[in-house]
């Protein structure tokens, strides 16, 4: 124990403090000047020395950094003298990150499903009818509207539209791709053929019919007839665009 007070009361330099923080000496210049951190000595030649506990400050001044807060907000957090008052602000920061987490999981997966995408075109090539087995998937649909413009945007990576019936070959219904809570269709699960197809982006709105006639002619499937990544470009280059094309096997 004895050890210990002389380790806390030790004199550690500005460059050690630095280090051990893991913050630049500029850093902890610019801490002072906002009066969140004030150094335990200041000698007359201006050095600078701080004690091992006030590593903890600098470790909550970067995790409030972190979370997005000022240095001034930072300054107003260390000024609460009420525990509630400072258990409500960190219970602000921690709703903050956990939507930063949720949106971040939309990310991860949108990734993982265009590298999964990417994958499975390796494998398929292209104008290829493959047979694939889908787990259930939940949709959002709406009726297919003309002027509306389908993108990543306002669609998220999956999306697309349907043809309900397969001698108007129409377009029939918009979809995306959605978590179980927001779907409001069910594509149900089992054997699916499908193809890729790469066309000019000007070609895609009326490529479905073909697309359609092309699959029923390698496959015996049942509506509906699913477009999916409808004018996507993530697997096209040069301005041409990648297009999946899909319906259930009818077995």
């Amino acid at each position: 124990m004895f050890n210990l007070f002389l380790q806390l009361a030790e004199l550690i330099k500005t460059g050690d403090f630095a280090k051990m923080c893991a913050v630049t000496k500029k850093a902890l210049y610019v801490y002072e000047a906002k009066g969140l951190l004030r150094p335990a000595v200041v000698k007359d030649n201006g050095y600078r020395y701080y004690r091992l506990e006030q590593v903890d400050q600098v470790a909550t001044i970067r995790l409030l950094e972190k979370l997005g807060s000022s240095l001034q907000e930072v300054g107003d957090f260390f000024a609460l003298k009420d525990l509630n008052e400072r258990q409500k602000y960190l219970g602000k920061q921690q709703e903050a990150v956990e939507r930063e987490m949720a949106e971040l999981g939309k990310i991860k997966s949108s990734l993982e499903f265009f590298d999964q995408r990417i994958s499975d075109l390796k494998q398929t090539g292209l104008k290829k009818v493959a047979v694939e087995t889908c787990p259930e998937e939940y949709l959002e649909v709406s009726p297919f509207r003309h002027g509306v413009s389908l993108n990543p945007i306002s669609f998220g990576p999956r999306y697309g539209v349907i043809v309900d019936d397969f001698e108007k070959a129409e377009i029939s219904r918009f979809f995306k791709v959605v978590e179980r809570k927001e779907g409001n269709y069910v594509k149900v699960a089992g054997k699916y053929a499908c193809f890729y197809q790469e066309m000019e982006n000007d070609d895609v709105a009326g490529n479905g019919p073909k697309a359609l006639e092309y699959l029923r002619s390698k496959a015996k499937v049942v509506p509906p007839f699913y477009q999916e990544d409808f004018s996507s470009s993530v697997l096209g280059h040069d301005g041409s665009v990648i297009i999946k094309y899909s319906a259930k096997l009818d077995l």
